[in-house]
């Protein structure tokens, strides 16, 4: 029997483990109004500072130097997005590595894409910034 017990708590941590590095799949025009309606913070979202995988559409083209958000220390360049179909921008994403920036820079307007990215803090702006982003 104690045979048996330990390969199973061995395989329930495993499960366990792997669901928290999963990223969760969201639905990014959701995100947006439940970010709304928490009073533009991320703060109030189960989704702060957590990895998530999303599907979006380039609604600006990739950029630098933009002074606010999570790029604002390293200068990394920025991508505005949104969903389909709509021409509100709903998050700023900043790469993860050079791989992802260069990836990054190779987006149109209008262009799909799938993502996963980490939540970062705003606290009065009309996007979510996203940060540690990497391309699928």
């Amino acid at each position: 029997m104690r045979l048996l017990i330990f390969p199973l708590l061995l395989l329930a941590a495993s499960i366990s483990f792997a669901a928290e590095i999963t990223p969760k799949e969201i639905n990014l025009r959701k995100l947006h109004q439940r970010y709304v309606k928490a009073g533009y913070s991320t703060l109030d979202l189960p989704e702060f500072n957590k990895r998530i995988a999303f599907s979006g559409v380039v609604i600006g083209g990739s950029s630098r130097g933009f002074n606010r958000g999570p790029d604002s220390a390293n200068g990394s360049a920025l991508l505005k997005a949104g969903v389909a179909g709509s021409e509100n921008e709903l998050v700023r994403m900043v790469a993860r590595d050079a791989a992802n920036e260069a990836h990054m820079g190779t987006l149109t307007v209008g262009s799909a894409f799938k993502a996963t990215c980490t939540v970062a803090f705003a606290s009065g702006t009309g996007y979510i910034p996203l940060q540690d982003c990497v391309f699928r």
